[in-house]
């Protein structure tokens, strides 16, 4: 997911403190992860989600709990524009398949013309007809 921090609070799930991130999505990246979402962040330990910004774009690999929460700890944070590039949805799926269908049909038009025709290319060493 790519998006950014709009706000940030503290809480506790089952005793363990945690921050609550509030992000705005910005780009889905893979699953079903849309629109604003609070992602859960260890506070304390050494995983604690540090140094992000409001309002600056960030890219998060996130976890989800049995609970559906979403997790996040500081291995999740990557850059946005690099977590696009690598995997970002795929698009042009429709303009690939019809570029594909065109070189078939020039292909098979071609392939009949010449039957048509009975050319035959004269190879060095090819039996004659």
């Amino acid at each position: 997911m790519a998006g950014r921090v709009v706000s940030e609070s503290a809480g506790d799930v089952n005793g363990a403190p945690v921050r609550l991130l509030t992000f705005e999505v910005e780009q889905r990246v893979k699953g079903g992860v849309g629109g604003t979402i609070v992602v859960r962040a260890p506070s304390g330990t050494d995983c604690d989600v540090e140094g992000l910004r409001r309002d600056e774009p960030v890219g998060l690999l996130l976890t989800e709990a049995p609970d559906g929460a979403w997790l996040a700890t500081a291995c999740s944070v990557v850059s946005a524009a690099a977590l696009v590039v690598e995997g970002g949805e795929p698009r042009g799926g429709t303009i690939k398949v019809v570029v594909g269908l065109v070189i078939l049909g020039l292909v098979l038009l071609w392939a009949v013309r010449r039957r048509k025709k009975g050319a035959r290319p004269d190879l060095p060493g090819a039996p004659a007809p």
